[in-house]
């Protein structure tokens, strides 16, 4: 959705941020309402752009990523976005242990082909949803696989399959978050120059009466 200003005045003031009484002209009990309200406006934007994008590219089977991009306003100039840590890793891409084919300008690397039990635990449930094919694996033993024999389930083995070939060839760019702070924010400095003009206007206003 566009960035509005005159939406950002009409919550300002519906909210009360510019009811400053005429007798107060301290600077810092001034708050600037628009333009916070502007911001607020563009972190919800960049959190619903950014999870659109990460669920077009596949980037995430849980959906954990896409539901925690979370804006917060800190103060009235101020606007944080907090993703979770790994938020990267799908965005750049990751070169593989023996390829980079899938992300040959990536900042990370694979380096072995060990993987936490909470990736393990993913990349699981990512089989388990049917998002993952992993077929033939009794007879794939380029791949390590076999280990029915040693009583791992089907569904183990899988995963020790796709654990492997994502650490052997990474994951892929997609841009998911890259593309989502160009389109967002593309005139940010343009619209938050409007907001704190309109901000200023309706100060001196309130200053004046």
């Amino acid at each position: 959705m566009p960035i509005s200003i005159n939406k950002a005045q009409q919550q300002a003031l519906s909210d009360g941020f510019l009811d400053t009484s005429a007798s107060d002209t301290d600077a810092k009990a001034i708050r600037l309402g628009i333009t916070e309200k502007v911001l607020a406006q563009f972190g919800a934007e960049f959190a619903l752009r950014c999870a659109e994008l990460a669920n077009e590219r596949g980037v995430t089977a849980s959906g954990f990523l896409e539901g925690n991009i979370i804006p917060r306003i800190v103060d009235e100039s101020t606007l944080q976005i907090i993703v979770p840590d790994y938020f990267d890793y799908p965005n750049e891409g990751v070169m593989g242990k023996d390829s980079s084919r899938n992300a040959p300008n990536s900042p990370y690397k694979y380096k072995t082909y060990g993987m936490s039990r909470e990736g393990r635990a993913s990349i699981r449930e990512y089989i388990r949803s049917g998002r993952a094919k992993i077929v033939n694996v009794k007879r794939d033993r380029a791949f390590g696989i076999g280990s029915e024999r040693k009583g791992k389930s089907l569904l183990d083995t899988k995963t020790d399959t796709l654990v492997y070939l994502i650490k052997k060839y990474g994951i892929k760019t997609t841009n998911y978050f890259n593309d989502a702070v160009k389109e967002v924010f593309a005139d940010f400095e343009i619209k938050m120059s409007e907001a704190v003009g309109a901000d200023i206007i309706f100060t001196l206003k309130k200053l004046n009466k």
